[in-house]
């Protein structure tokens, strides 16, 4: 399946283009369909293999009689010479047999390089939970009344798990004095191991958070926009222990990191036991 097929249009500055229109062409194929179809239908027809669209039922609910779906970010969760995963938020509109079902999600798509060169969707990996319902925390409670934070609808629910970190949430809470935030992915829908090792993410575990946008400028936006680094400044400052995004502003110390995956988006993360990322 061409990425040419896809509607999503990168925006200067991103890695790589073709590896996430590929995942966005496979999403808009699988997720629009009629009550003569289906999402693996689709696929199929499309020349996806059939392997590969049968991952992507995630797409249509049982109750589903028809959709429409709408790639909102592709974002990047791993990126290797011949592998990548984009960990893809989406907007669904869905016709079901009780009414209309409006819908976000956050898909993770994996991704391989043929021989020639193309990239190609192998599966889509099923979304995992944080676990049952905890009582929900006060800061909990104010980070899902902030408008300053805007999250989609698979990390609101993280957080009304009550399984996110305390910590974590109290810096995101913190940072929306300074800045409007929006979120791409908490815990679902990401990958669960730090991509391509077998390391168990902090997103894995509720701690961690990826933000695209900062005052609604998209954190791959053209050089020249401070407020990525400023935001990963303030971050470390709060306490967070991982600060990843597209500078590296320590160099050699922990803390701090960047690399071809982290362009479009920061990673605030924590790790307990850690000292807060250290400025140089």
């Amino acid at each position: 399946m061409s990425a040419d097929a896809s509607r999503w249009r990168p925006a200067p500055g991103e890695v790589s283009p073709e590896i996430k229109r590929t995942a966005a062409a496979f999403l808009e194929t699988a997720g629009n369909w009629s009550d003569d179809g289906t999402a693996v239908d689709n696929l199929v027809r499309a020349g996806a293999s059939p392997a590969a669209a049968a991952t992507a039922s995630v797409l249509q609910p049982a109750t589903a009689r028809a959709g429409e779906l709408t790639v909102v970010y592709p974002q990047y969760g791993g990126l290797a010479r011949d592998t990548a995963a984009v960990i893809a938020l989406v907007g669904q509109n869905l016709r079901t047999v009780s009414g209309p079902w409006i819908r976000e999600l956050v898909v993770d798509v994996r991704l391989a390089r043929e021989p020639g060169g193309n990239w190609t969707v192998e599966r889509l990996v099923p979304p995992t939970s944080l676990g049952s319902p905890l009582p929900l925390t006060d800061t909990a409670a104010a980070v899902l009344a902030d408008p300053k934070i805007v999250l989609p609808d698979p990390a609101r629910s993280d957080v009304r798990t009550g399984r996110i970190d305390t910590q974590l949430l109290a810096i995101l809470h913190a940072l929306s004095r300074e800045f409007t935030l929006t979120v791409q992915v908490m815990h679902t829908g990401h990958i669960q191991t730090v991509f391509p090792t077998a390391r168990v993410s902090n997103h894995a575990v509720g701690r961690a958070v990826d933000i695209r946008e900062i005052d609604g400028r998209p954190v791959v936006a053209p050089a020249g926009d401070d407020r990525p680094l400023r935001l990963m400044r303030r971050a470390a400052e709060l306490g967070a222990t991982e600060v990843g995004g597209p500078v590296d502003l320590n160099g050699v110390r922990k803390g701090f990191f960047s690399d071809r995956v982290h362009h479009d988006h920061i990673h605030l993360g924590i790790t307990p036991g850690d000292p807060p990322a250290h400025l140089r």
